[in-house]
């Protein structure tokens, strides 16, 4: 650790506030066999769009180890993730070419102490500096590789690790189970190997022009909110005092309802009229009943459920939680699965504002440990414009933290609706 703060200070001169003082390229430790040179792309992977997700851990206990050893288990990592060392040669190419040529791995010293980042109660600029090469959308425009990683070094100690993997060849489960491997070898243990999945690409089918759902420059906020488990009780239960058929929701139901519900409440204050609007769910197809994908498979295995709104300015419970419960249990079939995922970016493309809602409560994100301990925090860098809800257990697992990004005038009135604040406290 005093080698890393000497260079820091070394480099406090300097005004970036962040400096890179190595780069390295990571590649598989042993050569992709040749039958396994060409990746092909799975019918939802083929859909999304290849746009890196960043992914930050944050540490505080790190322990200026052997750094040697984590990029060796990197690249051990990559023997079994072949495919995030490979290449996406074109836009509309169907396949990804694993020609081994690594992962870029950074090293950077964050002039600023951790808890000016895990205390954040908003995603801004300041985070971009934790990100390999930013949020640069020239670079973004050109990427080639699958997957970078940054390890950030921060004053007074701490780190975080980055990592930004390409959606075009993984959802937010893949690149957790990645992560998680890797960090397993890292610690000397054995990880279990993935399978990639096999959804073959209809020939007809042709690559969604997302120009659309970009043409429209528009000013975003990001806020975070945490909600407790005392107050979604009390949500639930409200809600199943409400109307005459009782829904029992979940957790994740019952939250994503209120923040459609308000959401919604605040474009309409906004334009001063009701439009009527698309709330868009992320569904995981792994260990699904109609489904033969296991917890194993890698790859993009998330499809879109949507649920409209009805024509008129009141947003029903009912209509809302049943009508997402029927729509995820039609994109769990496998069979009209093209035909969903053409559908749910036509409603991306009809004009009508859509709301995105991502849950990734459950998942292990805080069991991600490289002999420094559970991470204090973990964050998804929004990077898309849209409006997006991004749902997680919060770190001590005693509520949902929830990521907000709305247009930026919304944000001014949801963040002040009453419902908002009689059961969020907006925290980092």
């Amino acid at each position: 650790m005093n080698k890393i703060m000497a260079r820091l200070q070394r480099f406090k001169r300097i005004r970036k506030i962040h400096t890179i003082i190595s780069q390295e390229t990571i590649k598989p430790s042993s050569p992709t066999p040749s039958h396994l040179k060409i990746h092909k792309l799975s019918l939802i992977d083929y859909f999304a769009q290849h746009t890196h997700m960043p992914w930050i851990f944050f540490y505080q206990n790190y322990k200026n180890g052997d750094i040697n050893n984590l990029k060796k288990s990197l690249s051990q990592c990559l023997k079994q993730y072949h495919p995030f060392a490979g290449r996406f040669l074109s836009p509309t190419a169907h396949h990804i070419d694993c020609n081994d040529q690594g992962v870029e791995f950074l090293e950077a010293l964050i002039d600023s102490p951790l808890d000016d980042f895990i205390l954040k109660k908003e995603q801004d600029q300041t985070l971009d500096q934790l990100i390999p090469n930013g949020l640069d959308c020239n670079i973004e425009k050109t990427r080639r590789t699958m997957l970078e990683v940054q390890l950030n070094h921060f004053a007074c100690g701490g780190v975080a690790v980055t990592v930004s993997v390409s959606h075009k060849i993984a959802d937010g489960f893949t690149m957790l189970s990645l992560c998680n491997h890797w960090a397993a070898l890292t610690c000397g243990r054995s990880p279990i190997n993935p399978i990639f999945v096999n959804l073959p690409v209809t020939k007809n089918l042709q690559i969604p022009d997302y120009k659309l759902m970009e043409a429209c420059k528009v000013e975003y906020a990001n806020k975070i909110f945490m909600f407790p488990n005392s107050k979604l009780n009390e949500l639930k239960k409200k809600i199943n005092a409400m109307g005459t058929t009782r829904v029992n929701p979940t957790r994740v139901e019952s939250l994503t309802y209120l923040l459609f519900k308000c959401a919604v409440s605040a474009a309409t204050t906004k334009s001063g009229s009701f439009h009527p609007s698309n709330l868009c769910q992320a569904v995981n197809l792994r260990n699904k009943t109609s489904t033969d994908y296991s917890e194993l498979m890698a790859g993009n295995l998330t499809v879109m459920a949507l649920a409209k709104s009805a024509d008129s300015g009141r947003i029903e419970l009912n209509h809302v939680i049943t009508g997402l419960r029927k729509e995820i249990l039609e994109v769990q079939d496998v069979k009209k699965l093209g035909e969903n995922l053409l559908n749910s970016v036509l409603e991306f493309t009809n004009g009508c504002p859509t709301y995105m809602f991502t849950s990734l409560c459950r998942f292990p994100f805080y069991q991600v440990n490289f002999g420094w301990g559970k991470p204090v925090r973990v964050m998804l860098r929004t990077v898309n414009p849209g409006n997006y809800f991004i749902l997680m257990d919060t770190p001590c697992g005693d509520g949902i933290e929830v990521t907000v990004q709305l247009e930026k005038d919304d944000m001014v009135v949801f963040q002040n609706d009453n419902k908002i604040l009689e059961y969020a406290t907006q925290d980092a």
